[in-house]
């Protein structure tokens, strides 16, 4: 007779629809629970946070609460000397990029360093966190040169580029943690269809709840929550601007299986008053500082 040693039985997959189901119950649940929302936040990106929107914060204040984390301090250097903000001079320590650049600037470093690299560890999705990360820095930089060009505050278009799509993580980490998620089901096609299917149709209304309770602009909460469809119930332009970053994203091939073809003179730019010559010439400018961004291991 045949039969499976305890390790080898199959694993019992439950109903595509019930799974579905699942993953949006844990989405309303993360929304209700603030303090889950608020334990996903490092603590070194919180302490940051907090202390950039104290008026009476100085440098010496945010570099003791970096410097705690060697790797953090070190990447806020290596991006600080970047051609993103292109120092005069070279930029040796995390006070001397708080100094120059600005207390929100090494706050959006520290955000986008957590985010990229050292925030999401979900075992077995590896792959998969990946590829959402990877995009994290590329549209916070394609939103921040798609600003300038449109002569924008950069600082909270940065921020919303780079936590717009949080709540796919958020959502996720949180399904494999309850068990409604097991990395077993990705061997299985039509379950890593309906997973990264549930993760899409709820990852805004997370990531805005994420972005409200991280006490970030409401331009961020905005991006977070109508990013896929930013002329619902009316123009949301920070969420414009965001869809307009993931569309320079894709035509690098970040995240995405191939690069996607840019029409400059697409209704994602119009919509935000872009000229075609704005829009591929601020591609051009993406294309040649993203290198600074995808440092992150």
């Amino acid at each position: 007779m045949l039969g499976f040693r305890k390790e080898e039985r199959p694993l019992a997959l439950p109903d595509p629809a019930e799974l579905t189901q699942a993953i949006a119950q844990t989405a309303r649940e993360i929304c209700l629970d603030t303090r889950v929302i608020k334990r996903s936040l490092p603590d070194v990106a919180a302490d940051a946070m907090a202390l950039c929107q104290q008026t009476s914060t100085d440098a010496l204040r945010i570099e003791k609460s970096v410097t705690r984390d060697p790797f953090i301090s070190a990447q806020i250097v290596s991006v600080a000397n970047s051609p993103m903000f292109a120092p005069r001079m070279p930029i040796v320590s995390v006070r001397d990029a708080i100094v120059r650049i600005g207390l929100s600037n090494v706050s959006d470093i520290v955000m986008m360093v957590v985010t990229s690299s050292t925030m999401f560890r979900i075992r077995g999705f590896d792959e998969y966190v990946g590829k959402v990360t990877s995009r994290f820095p590329a549209t916070a930089l394609a939103a921040r040169l798609i600003a300038s060009t449109l002569r924008l505050p950069m600082e909270s278009a940065f921020t919303a580029g780079l936590l717009h799509d949080i709540g796919d993580l958020i959502l996720l980490d949180r399904c494999v943690k309850t068990g409604k998620v097991r990395a077993q089901m990705l061997q299985e096609p039509v379950f890593y269809g309906v997973i990264v299917d549930a993760l899409h149709a709820n990852h805004a209304k997370v990531g805005a709840a994420v972005c409200t309770v991280w006490k970030l602009p409401s331009t961020t909460v905005e991006a977070a929550a109508h990013h896929h469809e930013y002329k619902l119930g009316g123009h949301h332009f920070s969420a414009n601007l965001v869809a307009a970053a993931d569309s320079f994203a894709d035509a690098m091939g970040i995240g995405v299986p191939i690069k996607h073809i840019i029409d400059p003179a697409g209704t994602v730019f119009r919509d935000l008053g872009l000229s075609g010559e704005q829009v591929t010439s601020t591609l051009v400018q993406f294309e040649k500082l993203l290198p600074s961004v995808r440092i992150f291991k």
